[in-house]
């Protein structure tokens, strides 16, 4: 998952001493299944040899609501052309050609964040984030973009969305339903999320020029400070709210007579 981060899962099947077991990896964490002897449960051996021989994109974990251009599209007429490394699909299904990937994490077990730069069929440019999300903050990027919205030199927000998977929003705990509903101590739903953002720059290392990487620090610089008005005006008003209400508590409480 490190090297392909659009993953939503990795299967693994390992052989040790005539045991056979089947590993699960996704962002939440990790499954291993109890040992089973092959000597004495042949068929499991042939259902694994069947399962990683025979089954298709979906069952190694692959994300079908997107394609990355491998060596194989070479040898095939892909659909993107020489024009993209991919497509990914945005919140009304339509496929946005992926030009770039612009970051990615490295982490297995975490939120497996990745930026592409993404082109609509209008020739329009945005950036598109993917990541896995817990779901207690599942909206709070959403949130907090939408609260800066306006402010110069700061991405805006073109859509959020849930990726939705056979019908409904993609998670971590769709396989461990299936299991029980027997989860961890620590196990945290993820949410697979993705956001549109406008407009896409460009990578510092592209710059070639002194005044390019100085406008860019001075572009942040205005965005920052503006950001560091917009939060203080915030907090201001939850101060002023606490002793409003604080006042409204002391006047409605009966004063006691000697």
């Amino acid at each position: 998952m490190r090297e392909q981060p659009w993953r939503r899962f990795v299967i693994l099947f390992s052989l040790a001493a005539n045991r056979l077991r089947a590993h699960y990896m996704d962002r939440s964490g990790l499954i291993i299944t109890r040992p089973i002897l092959i000597t004495a449960n042949p068929t499991r051996l042939v259902d694994m040899l069947n399962t990683m021989s025979l089954g298709n994109s979906k069952v190694y974990g692959m994300d079908p609501t997107m394609h990355m251009c491998d060596e194989s599209c070479k040898n095939m007429q892909c659909e993107v052309g020489d024009q993209a490394i991919g497509w990914i699909e945005d919140r009304q299904r339509r496929k946005l050609l992926i030009i770039a990937v612009l970051w990615r994490s490295q982490g297995l077990f975490s939120r497996g964040t990745v930026c592409y730069r993404v082109r609509d069929k209008d020739g329009a440019e945005y950036a598109l984030k993917d990541c896995w999300v817990d779901e207690a903050k599942k909206d709070h990027e959403e949130k907090v973009l939408e609260i800066v919205r306006g402010i110069p030199n700061v991405v805006t927000l073109v859509a959020a969305w849930d990726v939705q998977y056979e019908g409904e929003s993609d998670s971590t705990l769709r396989i461990r339903k299936r299991h029980g509903g027997k989860f961890s101590p620590g196990f945290r739903c993820k949410y697979h999320r993705r956001m549109l953002l406008t407009p896409c720059g460009e990578p510092l290392s592209t710059f070639s020029t002194k005044r390019e990487l100085i406008s860019a620090f001075r572009d942040f610089v205005v965005g920052g400070f503006l950001l560091l008005i917009l939060l203080m005006f915030e907090l201001s008003l939850i101060f002023v709210s606490i002793l409003s209400a604080q006042g409204n508590d002391r006047e409605e409480r009966p004063t006691r007579r000697p």
